[in-house]
């Protein structure tokens, strides 16, 4: 599926259910100067284009802006950046070029990567690895989680096989 047929068909589901409109430009800016990497423009145009939010499996995709409305356990993805933006990540933790998207709760959450163009996704497992190993690169992009997602799937991070560490699950 192309870009713009990913574009149009989320928004005509942001229309049927009803989703906040679009985001101002000057959020995604702001995100960017926090994350110091551009939003892939896929990402950048759901946000400016059609919905703050709302759209992806279970209508959990975060919203950019605080809307009034929480599609996640956290109010905006500016806010949770501005949280942890300005500290330098723990060696267990998601490189800041990886910035959350969803949850699915069970603290398991969807990444996507801003140092890619075309924004790989990153899955966050607690419950499957130890902390070391519980966050991990996708096999797919975010148009092709998108994609999946609007041909009517539910996918989840999948952890790559088992290694050898004693801590892990």
């Amino acid at each position: 599926m192309s870009e713009d047929e990913i574009v149009e068909r989320v928004w005509d589901f942001a229309r049927t259910h009803r989703l906040p409109p679009p985001a101002p430009a000057e959020a995604v800016a702001e995100l960017e100067a926090i994350v110091g990497w551009p939003m892939p423009t896929l990402l950048r145009r759901l946000y400016v284009e059609v919905a703050d939010g709302g759209f992806g499996p279970d209508f959990h995709v975060l919203a950019l802006t605080d809307t009034g409305r929480w599609f996640s356990d956290e109010e905006s993805l500016l806010q949770l950046a501005r949280d942890f933006g300005s500290a330098e990540p723990e060696p267990t933790q998601p490189p800041r070029h990886t910035v959350p998207l969803m949850t699915l709760g069970c603290a398991v959450w969807w990444f996507v990567d801003f140092s890619t163009a075309e924004g790989r996704m990153w899955g966050w497992e607690p419950n499957a690895r130890c902390e070391r190993h519980c966050f991990f690169p996708e096999r797919f992009t975010l148009a092709q989680w998108l994609t999946d997602w609007l041909d009517g799937n539910r996918s989840f991070p999948e952890p790559p096989p088992l290694t050898d560490c004693p801590d892990c699950c």
